[in-house]
C-alpha cells in the first residue's frame, strides 16, 4: 500500500511538475484595449508586418535602459489609401509606464535627431493630457517622417504612429485623434 501511495504521489508530482502551473504567464492585453473598425475608418486591424522599420515601442537613445514590459500586443490597419496605422499597448508593473513616458521624453531631447538625420525629434508634450508625447520618427536624411503619440494611462504605455505610402509624411492629426481614442479605451 505504501508503494502505491508513494508512485501516485510521485505520479502527481511529475504532472503538475511537466505543466507548470495553471497561469504560467502574464496575461494578455485584450482586445476591449485594441483600437476597433469603427475609430479606423472601418479598417479591420491585423497583425503587424514583419521587418517593419520603425519601433512601436521607441527608444532614442539606444544605450540607455527603458523600463521592462510585461505584456505587449501590436496592430495594424490601412486608414485609407494613404495612411498605415500601427498601434502598441504595452502593460508594466507598478509606476513603470510613467516612467517609461518620463524616459522618453527626455531621450527625445538628449537623443532627437534634429533636421536632416535619420531619428526622432520631439513635437509637444503633454499635448493630449499629462504622460503624453508626440513626435515624429525621421528618414531618408529627414525629408520623410512617420508621426507618433505615446500616452502613459496607468499600468499601460499606448503608441499610435501613422505612415504615409504616398508622401512620406505621418499625419500627426489622425495620430492624435486615434490616440485619444486608444486611451479612452485604457480607462
Amino acid at each position: 500500500m505504501r508503494r502505491i501511495l508513494i508512485a501516485m504521489i510521485s505520479t502527481v508530482v511529475a504532472l503538475l511538475a511537466a505543466t507548470g502551473p495553471a497561469v504560467a504567464g502574464p496575461r494578455g492585453i485584450p482586445d476591449r484595449f485594441m483600437l476597433q473598425p469603427a475609430e479606423l475608418g472601418g479598417a479591420v486591424p491585423g497583425p503587424v508586418e514583419a521587418g517593419l522599420a520603425w519601433s512601436l515601442l521607441p527608444q532614442p537613445c539606444a544605450d540607455r535602459p527603458i523600463p521592462r514590459p510585461v505584456a505587449s500586443r501590436a496592430q495594424a490597419a490601412d486608414y485609407d489609401t494613404r495612411y498605415r496605422v500601427y498601434q502598441n499597448v504595452t502593460r508594466f508593473r507598478g509606476d513603470g509606464a510613467q516612467r517609461y513616458l518620463a524616459d522618453l521624453k527626455a531621450q527625445l531631447t538628449d537623443c532627437g535627431a534634429g533636421g536632416g538625420d535619420n531619428g526622432y525629434d520631439p513635437v509637444a508634450e503633454d499635448h493630449l493630457g499629462p504622460d503624453t508625447v508626440l513626435f515624429t520618427g525621421n528618414y531618408d536624411q529627414g525629408d520623410r517622417w512617420v508621426a507618433y503619440v505615446a500616452a502613459a494611462v496607468g499600468r499601460h504605455v499606448v503608441v499610435i504612429m501613422v505612415a504615409d505610402s504616398r508622401l512620406g509624411a505621418g499625419d500627426p492629426t489622425l495620430a492624435n485623434g486615434l490616440a485619444q481614442s486608444a486611451m479612452n479605451r485604457l480607462r
